[in-house]
């Protein structure tokens, strides 16, 4: 009603002063001071560096098996469980222990990673006093692991499951499948954090894996020059495809860590 004065911070009626311009410039430093404290409320919040980070030095501790994956074949065929065909994809050559131990890697990696991630949120939300919401992304990413390993185990039991996963050989024959999990698991944080950083860093990751699951970046490569010249370094080809995903993973962490450290000074 005409003649009420606005309500203050606190709930509390502030008393009109009797001058219209000072009555507008109160309201207006009003808005100012709520905007302020939005944006040191979301500086506060994120934290989505760490599974950036975190991610981007699990894919670098897969190298060796990736390389191991590219070994010169022994024979024409090769064995691998079938519940980790999914996460160790389909190698050149190595050994079935070697190929076993890249799936169980990954298993375990995505788990931990998602596992530490909420520790994580938790331990930052009592420091930073504002808590996001992790319990969906920690849910993604242990399902989306969950249903790699135990869907292609289940198909001798019930073959109609093949239609799942086999007609995505495209995308997992590399052992990249990892890769699209962790950036399921981003998108959903993005949300969580309603951060459009991280929704575009998502964006370029999920391209990134795309292309490293579906191409031979190494080709990229040997057009620069590149020409393996003995059987380990054609063995070392393989890296382009994987380091790709965590370069991408390790530079957008560092340079969130860096850009939220200085937006919290700036608050």
């Amino acid at each position: 009603m005409a003649g009420e004065s606005p309500p203050g911070p606190a709930g509390e009626e502030t008393p009109a002063t009797g001058d219209p311009a000072a009555d507008v410039a109160g309201q207006g430093q009003l808005l100012t001071d709520l905007t302020l404290l939005r944006r040191r409320t979301r500086a506060a919040r994120h934290g989505y560096w760490f599974p950036l980070v975190l991610f981007g030095l699990l894919a670098c501790g897969a190298v060796p098996f990736y390389v191991a994956s590219r070994a010169p074949a022994h024979s024409g065929a090769f064995t691998v469980s079938p519940g980790l065909i999914v996460l160790s994809g389909m190698p050149m050559g190595g050994s079935t222990s070697v190929i076993g131990w890249f799936g169980w890697y990954w298993a375990a990696a995505l788990v931990g990673g998602y596992l530490l991630t909420v520790l994580w949120y938790r331990w930052h939300a009592s420091r930073a006093g504002v808590q996001t919401p992790a319990r969906g992304y920690l849910i993604t990413g242990v399902v989306l692991t969950v249903l790699a390993v135990a869907i292609p185990a289940l198909t001798p039991f019930v073959p109609p499951l093949t239609v799942l996963w086999l007609p995505l050989v495209m995308v997992w024959a590399r052992g990249t499948f990892a890769f699209l999990i962790i950036a399921a698991g981003l998108w959903v944080l993005a949300r969580a954090e309603r951060s459009r950083a991280l929704a575009l860093i998502a964006l370029v990751y999920t391209g990134a894996t795309l292309l490293a699951s579906l191409y031979n970046v190494e080709n990229i490569l040997f057009r620069l020059g590149w020409n393996p010249g003995s059987a380990f370094a054609w063995q070392l080809t393989v890296l382009p495809d994987m380091l790709l995903p965590a370069v991408v993973l390790l530079l957008a962490g560092c340079g969130a860590f860096l850009a939220q450290r200085i937006r919290r000074r700036a608050v």
